[in-house]
Order: C-alpha cells, then sequence, then structure tokens
C-alpha cells in the first residue's frame, strides 16, 4: 500500500511554491508519492480566463520531472467536462484501491468545503491536508460543516509560507517583468517560447 498526496490546481503557471509544498507534504507526512492534477475545466473558474490546458500541463511536466516521487496526472485535462474532486479521488480510489489517498487543499478552500459537490462522498473518500491560513486557528476551518456528517481525517500542515502567487506571476509577465526565481527554468522558458501570459 502506497500514501499518495494529490495535489489539484490550475497551476497557471506552476511555481516555485507549489513544489515546495509538495516537497514539505511528502517529508512531514511521510508519504510515497505527489500526484499533481492540472484541472481541466475547474468548477469555480468557469467564468475567468485560464490558459490552455495543454499548456498548463506540459508546464507541470517540466516542473516535476526532476523529482522521482512526483508524478502527473492528465486525468482532469483528458476530460471534457466540469472536474469535481469526488469524481476524480473515486477514479484514483479505483484506480488503487490499496492505495490510501490524501488530498491536499488550501484553508480557504476547506472552510467553504461544505459547499462542494458530494463533499459528504468527498470525505468518506479521503484524508485531507489543509494548507492553513495565517491566524485561523483548527477550529475555524469546521464553521461551515453541520456537523452531522461523518467527521473528516484532517491533518495540518504547520510552518508553510510562500510569497509567490500565480495571479502575481501572470501580471509581472503582462507587464514585460523577469519572474526568475519564481519558477523553474524549464517554465520559465517555456513561458516565453509559447509567448504566454502577454
Amino acid at each position: 500500500m502506497s500514501k499518495i498526496g494529490l495535489f489539484g490546481g490550475t497551476f497557471d503557471p506552476i511555481h516555485f511554491g507549489h513544489l515546495m509544498l509538495a516537497e514539505q507534504v511528502l517529508k512531514e507526512f511521510s508519504l510515497d508519492e505527489i500526484k499533481f492534477i492540472p484541472a481541466g475545466i475547474p468548477p469555480h473558474k468557469t467564468k475567468k480566463k485560464v490558459t490552455d490546458k495543454q499548456h498548463r500541463l506540459n508546464m507541470v511536466l517540466l516542473a516535476t520531472k526532476d523529482n522521482p516521487r512526483f508524478s502527473v496526472s492528465d486525468y482532469e485535462i483528458c476530460n471534457e467536462r466540469l472536474n469535481y474532486s469526488y469524481i476524480t479521488i473515486s477514479h484514483f480510489k479505483e484506480q488503487n484501491p490499496k492505495d490510501e489517498f490524501f488530498f491536499i487543499v488550501g484553508g480557504d478552500s476547506f472552510r467553504n468545503f461544505p459547499e462542494w459537490k458530494n463533499y459528504r462522498t468527498l470525505i468518506s473518500l479521503c484524508t485531507f491536508i489543509v494548507v492553513p491560513r495565517p491566524g485561523i486557528e483548527p477550529t475555524g476551518y469546521f464553521e461551515k460543516f453541520c456537523g452531522d456528517e461523518a467527521p473528516p481525517r484532517v491533518f495540518f500542515l504547520t510552518g508553510f509560507s510562500c510569497g509567490i502567487s500565480s495571479t502575481a506571476i501572470r501580471m509581472q509577465l503582462k507587464e514585460g517583468k523577469e519572474v526568475s526565481g519564481q519558477v523553474p527554468p524549464s517554465v520559465e522558458q517555456y513561458i516565453k517560447t509559447n509567448k504566454l501570459y502577454i
């Protein structure tokens, strides 16, 4: 049995903060693997412009290729439908029923978790690793839960801080600024070659 972290995201673009987070999760929770899952059609971003999914997948592949404990799934990228987390995690559970799955999620998203589609089903499928926001006590993340659902298995990542964001990187690139030190060199070159975010 393997312990696998599932790290979904738009990754538009992937940056060093994502990679640092994945490394810390691997170590702190003794996982065997982190599986990056670039979103195809993210339900929460249907009204926002998102970079072509093939470009985002390619950038994730470039950013993770040198770490043998990182893998990339194109499951959501290949689907032509809205990708809900309970469907994605059900897929991996069916493919590898003996493995234990840990769903990595930001504190803001987890705080709104009861608003997710079929969240009660999702609770039963995996353990959660929540990246908390500064100043919020762990109990504050459960305020919107109904209280009658099965209690989720939750761990909180400690001591992680990152000042890098995909939104800021896109803005900097649009303004013609350099983003060296925020994204891997291979990703930076890919962005330049394909004239993304300009």
